[in-house]
Order: structure tokens, then sequence, then C-alpha cells
């Protein structure tokens, strides 16, 4: 396992609320990194046993039609980040789920999470435009999903500069990257480590070498990807990767549980 490890013990608190006024002199690059390695809502996971989340980025329709449905045969819930302001276009990989993709999603008891409203990188926003992305994006999602729509948010493109990370884990319980990683013992809630479930990278024996790594670490896994078909993008999976993923943890009695519930597993109040 030397790819995938959990995180490891750090000693850390919230910084004040003048940290960011402090970084914005910060490169770039500098203040990615400071977003990854310094922790800003750090809690210590109290679950009683390994816990998998399978979630979803972007949302192509793919990841409704065949991600969700396999789910559900597993009686499964699943995280689905959605940004609004691009449902329903068309891009080089797949076509965006639209809005009342959306709302079927929550009617089949998804949980919808947030992906900014126009899927932007946050960095690149000022705190006043970040705002309005965050809630512009919860308000347009709540007008369809409802109380399926929870305040958990994963970055797009999967970076982060410290101020708006710092803004971010204010805003919402948990903010999800895709550092690679699995979250056991202490955590930091604003920097969730995640795993990719793609075809192109990862492999049975990948995906068995993680789940077992995360029952001996008692860790919880958050598996993403995006788009689900037959011959997916670079960024996703094929139905029967995704169906095997499943299978292989609820083989081994983990526990598959959409993010909100993950929180609730580990002692957060989502």
């Amino acid at each position: 396992m030397n790819s995938i490890t959990a995180n490891s013990e750090w000693v850390g608190a919230r910084g004040s609320e003048r940290a960011p006024k402090r970084l914005t002199g910060l490169c770039a690059s500098g203040s990615r990194y400071l977003a990854r390695i310094v922790p800003t809502k750090p809690v210590r996971a109290k679950n009683a046993h390994p816990i998998v989340s399978f979630t979803f980025d972007d949302v192509p329709d793919s990841a409704r039609t065949n991600g969700a449905r396999i789910l559900d045969r597993h009686g499964v819930r699943g995280t689905f980040y959605v940004a609004p302001g691009i449902c329903g276009t068309q891009d080089e990989h797949w076509t965006v789920i639209d809005m009342r993709g959306v709302a079927d999603l929550a009617r089949s008891g998804h949980e919808i999470g947030c992906h900014t409203y126009s899927h932007v990188k946050v960095q690149s926003l000022t705190q006043s435009d970040l705002a309005r992305e965050t809630q512009r994006c919860f308000e347009a999602l709540r007008d369809v999903g409802g109380s399926a729509v929870s305040k958990n948010f994963a970055y797009p493109f999967g970076n982060v500069s410290f101020p708006r990370k710092f803004q971010l884990d204010a805003q919402f319980t948990s903010c999800r990257s895709i550092y690679t990683g699995l979250n056991s013992g202490l955590i930091d809630l604003a920097m969730l480590r995640s795993v990719e479930l793609y075809d192109r990278t990862s492999t049975e024996k990948s995906i068995n070498a993680i789940l077992d790594h995360a029952i001996a670490t008692n860790a919880w896994v958050i598996f993403y990807t995006h788009d689900v078909t037959p011959n997916p993008s670079w960024i996703g999976a094929s139905p029967t990767h995704l169906d095997m993923a499943v299978r292989a943890a609820k083989a081994r009695g983990i526990q598959c549980l959409a993010v909100d519930e993950a929180l609730t597993a580990i002692g957060v109040r989502a």
C-alpha cells in the first residue's frame, strides 16, 4: 500500500480568522500546498467500523443512468456533486445531467452535494465571488433536490488556495479533495482524501488492497469518478468497474454510505 495511506497524525487547530489576510501574498502553488497540508477543520473520526462512499463529480448523465442504477441494485446511496450552471450542457466527453436528472437522483434517495454553480476553480475567485457561487449553487439545487441537498462540497478540479479553503470550511460541513488517501484518526473535514475509481488507473487488485487497508486502519474510503459508460473517459469508470468495487466492499462487510451518512458515522453532525 505504498500509494494509498491513511491520513497521518498531526497536531493542529483552526487558524485565526486573520489567516487568509496573512496568506494573500503567497504564490498560487504555495497557497495550494498549504491548503493541502494545513488542517483548518480537524476532527477525530469515531467510526466503529470502516466505511466506503461512492461519489461522482460533475455528474455526467451516465452517472445517473448507469452509476446510480448500479448503486440502487446494491441498496447503496451515492453522493453526486453537481454544478447547476453546467447542467444539461455537452462537453468533449459527455452530456452533463440536467436538473430533472438531479431531481430524479434526489427522489431515489441519493445525496446531492455542491460543486460551485459554474464549475470554476475556486482559487481563481475572490471571497465575494466564491460566496455568490456557493450560495447560488445551493439554492438552485435545493429548488429541485429539496432535503437531499447537503452541505457537503467537492473542489472543482481538485485544487483550492488556502484562503478559499478557509472560507469554504466555514460554509460547508465537509469539502472533498482529489488528493489520494484514506480518512482515519485525526482528519481534516475541509480536505477529505479520496481515491480515483477510474478504469484507467485502478484495477480489481488495487481496489481490493485499498479496502483491505481500510479494514486494517478502520478508515473511511471515498471513491470518486465521473462518467459511467462501457467506454469511459480518462476520468470515468465502466459499469463493470463500478459494480466490481461495490461488490468488493459489500463482500468484506464494509458499510457503503453516502457522505452525509458517513459524517454521522464518524461522529460529525451533517
